[in-house]
């Protein structure tokens, strides 16, 4: 929930709307982030995982994968690219509870986009396979070669940048 947690990068938000980018939430709640998006998309609790999955298999069968990429930058191979084929929207429509419909639907919308940015939430970490669900949702960048796109990638959480001296604790 941006709006409620992380004003600095709302900012960035409104300018790159104004720009033409899309707000796409991807929350189980209607929160107040949601809210001003130009699309809410509501999977169950705790599916991040499948849903970010079923994403990257449609974003590879759509031809929409940046091969080079991978090949140069990540350990994808051939057996994940198998795997992934496999994970279609319609196999995670059942676990996230999501029309198979608009998980291709954003699926396509963010392969396509110039520079796809992902801000991860806390949320989906703080629950059983919650680092199962961060790394599949870490990995959406790396089919697309976001990570090499000026505002492209993904930001978990931004405590570092601060250099707080954390020796007392």
């Amino acid at each position: 929930n941006a709006v409620s947690t992380h004003v600095n990068l709302m900012t960035f938000v409104k300018k790159a709307r104004k720009k033409g980018a899309r707000l796409v939430v991807i929350d189980p709640y209607l929160n107040r982030t949601a809210k001003i998006s130009d699309q809410h998309v509501n999977p169950r609790p705790g599916t991040n995982g499948a849903l970010a999955t079923a994403m990257m298999g449609t974003i590879l069968n759509e031809g929409l994968a940046d091969g080079e990429w991978l090949q140069a930058r990540s350990d994808f191979d051939t057996a994940m690219a198998a795997h992934l084929k496999g994970c279609t929207p319609e196999w995670a429509a059942a676990i996230t509870g999501l029309d198979a419909s608009a998980i291709r639907a954003v699926a396509l919308e963010y392969g396509r986009a110039r520079a796809p940015f992902i801000k991860i939430g806390l949320g989906m970490t703080r629950q059983r396979n919650g680092a199962v669900n961060l790394h599949a949702v870490s990995c959406l960048p790396a089919m697309t070669g976001a990570w090499d796109k000026k505002g492209g990638g993904a930001l978990f959480a931004t405590g570092d940048a601060f250099k707080i001296d954390k020796s007392p604790v």
